[in-house]
This record gives C-alpha cells, sequence and structure tokens, in this order.
C-alpha cells in the first residue's frame, strides 16, 4: 500500500488557496521592506519570510547581506510599523546564485572535435552505445551548419 506523503487533516480544503494567500503576504512584507530602504540596497532584497514575529530577508550576495545587517534596526522597525505582529528578530540570508539561460549556455561543438568523433565510432546497428553516439554526433553536426 501507498503512503501519502500528505495527509487529508493537515492541508486546509483550499490548500492552493493558502499557498497563494501566504507568497501574497510575503509580497506585502518584501514591498514594505524595499520601500524603507534606499534603491541600491531595495535592488537587492529578494524574499522576505516570517515566522513567530522572526523575519528573514533574502538577499543576492553577502556584501549586500552585510549591507543590509547595518540597517536590521530601520528596517525591523519598518516591518513592526506596518505588521499587527510584534517583529523580534531579523536576520538575513544570501540566496545562491542561479543560473540563468542566458549564463548556462553552451559552446557548440567544433567541427574538428565532432569529426575527430565520428571516425572513432564505427557504425555498428548492434551496439546500442554506438547507434546512441552516432545519432548525438549527427544532431551536432546539424546544429553547427545551422548556426
Amino acid at each position: 500500500m501507498f503512503k501519502q506523503p500528505f495527509k487529508k487533516n493537515l492541508l486546509p480544503s483550499g490548500g492552493l488557496q493558502q499557498i497563494q494567500k501566504n507568497l501574497n503576504a510575503q509580497r506585502k512584507l518584501l514591498d514594505i521592506v524595499k520601500n524603507g530602504l534606499p534603491e541600491n540596497l531595495a535592488a537587492h532584497c529578494l524574499h522576505v519570510t516570517t515566522k513567530s514575529g522572526k523575519v528573514t530577508l533574502f538577499t543576492d550576495s553577502s556584501v549586500w547581506a552585510s549591507k543590509l545587517l547595518y540597517l536590521r534596526k530601520p528596517i525591523m522597525d519598518t516591518l513592526s510599523l506596518n505588521c499587527s505582529a510584534p517583529i523580534r528578530s531579523l536576520k538575513i540570508k544570501v540566496l545562491s546564485k542561479q543560473i540563468t539561460k542566458s549564463q548556462a549556455k553552451l559552446k557548440p561543438a567544433t567541427s574538428s572535435a565532432l569529426k575527430f568523433l565520428a571516425q572513432a565510432n564505427e557504425i555498428d546497428t548492434s551496439d546500442p552505445l554506438k547507434v546512441a553516439m552516432n545519432k548525438l554526433i549527427t544532431t551536432l553536426q546539424k546544429n553547427n551548419s545551422s548556426s
């Protein structure tokens, strides 16, 4: 019998609505924080979460995190004025860099490398690995000729 990862009584009837509600609340908190900061610092504030009066602010580098730490008191004061629950602590964390599609672009294989691979890979229909390698070489050659 399969285990159920989500028990019915743990999720409210509108589980997705609850998640959306939490995300909207976090977005509002982020806007409050950004509005209380100078523009150069606000641009590096990525996300805010809160739980039981403990706020976590996420930024994109350790340099900006240390600058935001110097503004801990003003950030907490701004949040306290705009939130119903008292803010007891503020943590600042750095999110790891995410690779975007433009950063992850691979260099095309050179024609000499493809020629070497084609020569090294003998066509043998009984070996599935060689068949797959031959298909890969053909695809790479087509991609190189089209770009």
